[in-house]
């Protein structure tokens, strides 16, 4: 069986778990922490790239296709165990967002929030979210997905909820917030620049509107 071996000697990790083979001090357990959250926040852009990356260059059936086929997404689901949702999510934000173009400070649903914008814009808002962070004022994924409906770096008293938002409960606030994000999208000509995984990534995220709708 393939073994994953982690920087400390007396823990190799498998597809089974980990298994320890000397006694680890507390400093040392800690320690791992680093090693496993970067292995389980890399798992997405690896799945994504190498999707991206074989469909780019030959494909599965032998036709080169910025869309992954169904052969690709057949032998990913066998090999990984993940369904064909997940993956295309995983391969959206890869083709979306180029390796040279992330940010090792950002995780992958932080990127997946920027994959919807524009190429030129993606590249400033990570450049924000960094400075956020040197700043001490961490950019939650909630915040940046604020700031990305306002149009600018959200401050702590836009993420306090709308005063119209408090007492009774209001759907009004949430459709007008959803209808000037649409607003925006058109203006940027999203509908003519989105690839068709981009239009499925956002009808998935927007399905909770149609199911509430339907309901009606």
């Amino acid at each position: 069986m393939n073994q994953l071996t982690l920087p400390n000697s007396k823990v190799t990790a498998s597809r089974t778990g980990l298994r320890f083979t000397g006694k680890l001090t507390q400093d040392e357990w800690r320690q791992l922490a680093t090693s496993i959250g970067e292995v389980a926040s890399s798992i997405a852009f690896i799945v994504g790239d190498w999707l991206v990356y074989g469909q780019s260059l030959f494909g599965t059936d032998g036709h080169p296709d910025r869309r992954v086929d169904d052969p690709s997404y057949l032998l990913a689901m066998d090999a990984t165990g993940l369904d064909r949702s997940t993956l295309q999510n995983y391969a959206y934000v890869s083709r979306s967002i180029p390796y040279s173009a992330r940010s090792e400070r950002l995780s992958w649903e932080h990127h997946r929030l920027l994959a919807k914008l524009p190429e030129p814009e993606i590249g400033g808002w990570i450049a924000k979210c960094e400075a956020e962070d040197d700043a001490g004022r961490r950019m939650s994924t909630r915040r940046l997905r604020k700031s990305l409906a306002l149009g600018r770096v959200a401050t702590t008293a836009d993420m306090e909820p709308d005063d119209s938002d408090k007492g009774a409960d209001n759907h009004i606030p949430f459709v007008n917030r959803l209808a000037i994000w649409w607003r925006r999208r058109q203006e940027e000509k999203f509908l003519a620049r989105a690839t068709r995984e981009q239009r499925l990534a956002l009808k998935r995220d927007l399905q909770p509107v149609v199911d509430i709708y339907n309901q009606l």
